[in-house]
């Protein structure tokens, strides 16, 4: 492929994002807005949110850290951003007909990252959302004029039969538009949830379900659209761009960092040595824009390209690592301290995580909401657990296994850009140290989700050697009445034998 400057093609492009208002999309946007300043403009399609029009939200994003760089550099940068009303669930995606019509008539690259992402939702939500809504998109994309490039935006967990990911699409069972009519038909039926479990096979949920049918139903329109494929692994906080440690939210790994660094969760379900497939989320929508001008200026392809985003083989990383390090790091640069003192283990035995939680969380959260109820107050340390036990689950399936990953694709993405762009578009040529990550993405948990000022570290920190010598008191308190009751049992069993010794001693009348 002829070599091209990524930020000339976007000159004079104007962009739709759909899911532009998430963790993703929001990094995304503002990627393109600074490292690419010659986009005509960016349609963000988002829903009304608690009585929030898409305009306001969009307003309320300027305000967020994630921008301030952007914004210094470009107080203006926002009026090139355009809210449309949009639902993927909604027949015409809910769009008015002025906005449509403006998309149809002006757009040159689509960026498809609406999803469903909770992976506990059951099989009739995430059909809506992940399958039927990608297909209105498509179906509203070949109406698109000057469309170049369409990236839709998958998982690598999508494939979880196989140990290895490859970088190409696998062939369903079952048909996606076959997938879509049952999803309608099964409704509230009384058998629903068994019909689903049959219809998923190996898939442990309809969120990696849904998400392999949509990559089945992208590939039929290949010979359509000019369409690419883009599949993140695990997304973590940012390696660096605009800074380290953007995020602000609490799905998966993040959620899990913020309930052990609060003391409410003490174990899970985890493999040590199995490898953690994650990517940080600047590194992937890096992967995203680059997928996008690549099939945009190499017109003659047979098949639909896929990227695999992930760590692979090149930072080889094991829960077990993450987990050990984390410890460490969250007691250095504490959360404030909630429940109890931050620890906790993995284990791969389920008897043993319930005999864990049941002890360590279930019972201290009984206590406190009955002594909240006691006084008055409002109950949710049960709330709190019930979430966390949902979580847990859902993630078990990936933390109990390891894949292999292909990432080719996508390492092959860096060795067409120049030097300039290779450092604007970093892909292979980060340098990941885990130590700086994990402390990057506790600091920014700390920061951007729990809103507490890095200046609340000493106090955190002096709390947190309170709760070390309660969790140690305790402890010990533990082991002494234990001990004690071992003791005394010691010593009744050593007086009943005694006593049986005496009774079988004394003569018969």
């Amino acid at each position: 492929m002829e070599r091209t400057n990524v930020r000339d093609y976007y000159d004079g492009k104007s962009i739709l994002i759909t899911g532009g208002t998430g963790f993703m999309g929001k990094v995304l946007l503002e990627k393109l807005l600074r490292s690419c300043p010659g986009i005509k403009n960016i349609y963000i399609m988002c829903r009304s949110k608690r009585a929030k029009c898409p305009t306001t939200r969009i307003q309320e994003m300027t305000k967020l850290p994630l921008f301030e760089k952007l914004l210094k550099e470009n107080p203006d940068a926002f009026d090139k951003v355009i809210p449309i009303t949009g639902d993927l669930t909604k027949n015409n995606l809910g769009m008015r007909f002025d906005s449509r019509d403006e998309v149809i008539d002006g757009v040159h690259v689509v960026f498809n990252l609406g999803a469903s992402l909770r992976l506990e939702a059951d099989l009739k939500d995430h059909v809506a959302t992940n399958l039927s809504g990608t297909k209105r998109v498509l179906e509203f994309a070949q109406k698109m004029k000057k469309l170049e490039s369409f990236v839709h935006v998958s998982t690598v967990f999508c494939q979880c039969e196989p140990s290895v990911v490859e970088e190409k699409i696998f062939p369903t069972k079952v048909s996606p538009h076959a997938v879509i009519d049952l999803a309608d038909w099964i409704g509230d039926k009384e058998n629903h949830k068994e019909i689903t479990d049959k219809l998923l096979g190996e898939h442990p949920n309809c969120y990696t379900f849904t998400k392999q049918q949509a990559e089945m139903l992208v590939s039929e329109y290949k010979d359509i659209l000019p369409i690419s494929i883009v599949r993140p692994a695990i997304v973590t906080p940012t390696h660096h761009d605009p800074f380290p440690g953007w995020v602000d939210s609490l799905n998966g790994p993040i959620g899990i960092l913020v309930a052990g660094g609060k003391g409410v969760m003490r174990s899970m379900v985890c493999g040590r040595d199995n490898k953690a497939q994650m990517i940080p989320c600047d590194v992937a929508i890096n992967a995203i824009i680059l997928a996008a001008w690549k099939r945009a200026v190499e017109k003659d392809i047979r098949e639909v390209p896929v990227y695999n985003v992930s760590s692979g083989d090149e930072v080889p990383l094991t829960y077990g690592q993450l987990m050990d390090k984390g410890k460490q790091l969250i007691v250095q640069y504490p959360v404030n301290p909630g429940l109890w003192y931050p620890g906790g283990t993995i284990t791969t035995s389920k008897r043993v995580h319930d005999i864990k939680v049941f002890f360590l969380q279930i019972l201290p959260a009984l206590f406190i909401d009955l002594l909240l109820f006691v006084f008055g107050q409002k109950t949710f340390m049960m709330r709190v657990q019930n979430k966390i036990r949902v979580g847990c689950e859902v993630l078990e399936y990936f933390t109990t296994r390891s894949w292999n990953v292909e990432i080719s694709n996508t390492l092959r993405l860096h060795d067409y850009l120049n030097k300039e762009e290779q450092e604007i578009f970093f892909l292979a040529n980060i340098d990941v140290n885990m130590e700086d990550e994990l402390k990057n993405a506790i600091l920014g948990t700390k920061m951007y989700c729990l809103k507490e000022p890095l200046d609340t570290i000493p106090s955190a920190r002096r709390l947190l050697w309170i709760y070390w010598i309660v969790d140690k008191l305790f402890i010990s308190f533990v082991f002494y009445q234990l001990a004690k009751l071992l003791f005394n049992a010691y010593h009744f069993l050593l007086d009943f034998d005694t006593s049986a010794q005496d009774l079988l001693a004394q003569p018969l009348n």
